[in-house]
C-alpha cells in the first residue's frame, strides 16, 4: 500500500496565516516608510554589516554558508558570493517593505518558500532566525541614529517579525513535508 497523500500535513491555508499577522497600521507604514530610506540608500553595506554581526552573535550560522564559512571579515566583504546572499537578502527586506500596504498573499509566499529553503541547507536550526531580528534591530538603531525611537523599534520589531513568522512557517512546513514523504517512503513496501 502506498502513502496517503490524503492525509498529508495539514497546511494552515493564508487566510489563516494573515489573520495571525496582524496589518501594520498606518502609522507603522509611515514609520517604516520614512526611515527606509536611510537603509535602502546603501543595501548591500548594511546587508553586509547585518551578516557579519550575525556571524558574531552566532558563529554556527557561519558553518552553514559552505561556500564562504572559511572565510575572514575582509574576504567575506570582497566575496561575490557572499555579496550576492547579502543583497538578496535585502531585496527580500525590500519586498516586505514594498507590500505593507498591498495583499500580503504574494510575499507570504516567498517568505515561506524561503523558509522552506533554509531547511534544506545542512545545520541551519530554525532558531537561528530569533539572532536575525536582534541584529537587525541592533544594525538599523545604529544606521537610523537619533530617529531611532520607540516608535520607529517597534515598527521596524514588528516588520521583522512578520517576516521571521513566514520564515519558520514555511521552514516548518518543508521539514513536516520531509518527515511525511520518508515515512510514505518507508513504508511503500509494506502490503
Amino acid at each position: 500500500m502506498g502513502c496517503d497523500v490524503s492525509k498529508s500535513v495539514e497546511v494552515n491555508d493564508v487566510n489563516t496565516a494573515e489573520d495571525e499577522a496582524a496589518d501594520f497600521s498606518d502609522n507603522q507604514i509611515d514609520t517604516i516608510r520614512s526611515t527606509w530610506p536611510i537603509l535602502s540608500r546603501d543595501m548591500v553595506g548594511f546587508g553586509e554589516k547585518v551578516f557579519l554581526r550575525i556571524f558574531l552573535e552566532e558563529p554556527r550560522i557561519k558553518t552553514v554558508f559552505k561556500n564562504f564559512s572559511y572565510m575572514d571579515e575582509n574576504n567575506l566583504k570582497q566575496s561575490k558570493i557572499f555579496l550576492d546572499h547579502v543583497t538578496k537578502f535585502m531585496q527580500v527586506v525590500d519586498s516586505v517593505v514594498d507590500s505593507l500596504e498591498k495583499p500580503k498573499t504574494e510575499i507570504q509566499q516567498t517568505l515561506l518558500m524561503l523558509g522552506a529553503r533554509h531547511a534544506t541547507f545542512d545545520g541551519f536550526d530554525i532558531e537561528y532566525f530569533a539572532v536575525y531580528i536582534k541584529v537587525l534591530m541592533s544594525v538599523w538603531e545604529t544606521a537610523i541614529g537619533e530617529e531611532f525611537i520607540p516608535e520607529v523599534r517597534e515598527s521596524w520589531n514588528i516588520v521583522f517579525t512578520y517576516i521571521v513568522r513566514y520564515l519558520c512557517q514555511g521552514y516548518e512546513l518543508y521539514v513536516l513535508e520531509s518527515e511525511h514523504e520518508k515515512s510514505c517512503n518507508g513504508n511503500s513496501s509494506v502490503t
